[in-house]
C-alpha cells in the first residue's frame, strides 16, 4: 500500500520534516515554527511533488482554517482537487481550493485551501481522514489513470496495509 510519507521535494533536493526546520525561511514552516494542527496536513500536501505550502493557520477557532500553498504541477493541482471534491470526499462541502493574486513576492498566483468552519473540534477530524483520503486515492490505479497522473509526481512509501 503507497502512502505520501510527508518529505518535501524543493527542486533542489528531498527533505523530511528534522532538515525542513533548518531550512529556515523557505517552504512551509517559514520562520520556524507553524501551528500544530497544521503541520501534518502541510507535511502531506508537499509530499505531491509540486505543491509548496507557504502559510497555514488552524484558525485559533475564531476563523477558518487555512493552508496558503504555491503549485508548479498541474497533476499535483488535480489531485488535491479531486480528493478533496464533495463527489468523492464526504467533508468535501466544508472545503474549499481558491486561486488568488499575491502582492507579494516572483510568483503572483498562489492558491488556498480553506475549511468553512472556525471550529477546531469540527476541523480536526476532517483534516485526519482528508490525509487519509489522499492515501487512499494514491493507491486508487484508475483515478490515476483518468487523472492522467504518475506516481513520479508523490513523494510516497511503501507499506503494510493495516487491516482491522
Amino acid at each position: 500500500m503507497k502512502r505520501l510519507n510527508n518529505t518535501v521535494d524543493y527542486g533542489d533536493e528531498v527533505l523530511g520534516n528534522s532538515e525542513i526546520l533548518s531550512r529556515i525561511g523557505k517552504g512551509h514552516y517559514g520562520n520556524g515554527w507553524m501551528d500544530a494542527e497544521c503541520v501534518d496536513l502541510c507535511d502531506t500536501l508537499n509530499s505531491m511533488k509540486g505543491i509548496e505550502t507557504t502559510e497555514s493557520c488552524c484558525g485559533h477557532n475564531d476563523r477558518t482554517y487555512k493552508i496558503f500553498f504555491k503549485c508548479h504541477s498541474i497533476p499535483a493541482l488535480r489531485f488535491l482537487q479531486s480528493c478533496i471534491d464533495g463527489r468523492y470526499w464526504k467533508y468535501g462541502h466544508l472545503w474549499s481550493v481558491t486561486s488568488y493574486i499575491s502582492d507579494t513576492g516572483p510568483e503572483q498566483l498562489g492558491f488556498l485551501l480553506e475549511s468553512k468552519s472556525a471550529k477546531l473540534a469540527e476541523i480536526m477530524p476532517q483534516v485526519e481522514d482528508m490525509i487519509q483520503t489522499f492515501n487512499h486515492y494514491l493507491n486508487h490505479e484508475n483515478r490515476f489513470e483518468f487523472l492522467g497522473l504518475s506516481y513520479d509526481n508523490f513523494i510516497y512509501e511503501e507499506v503494510e496495509e493495516v487491516t482491522a
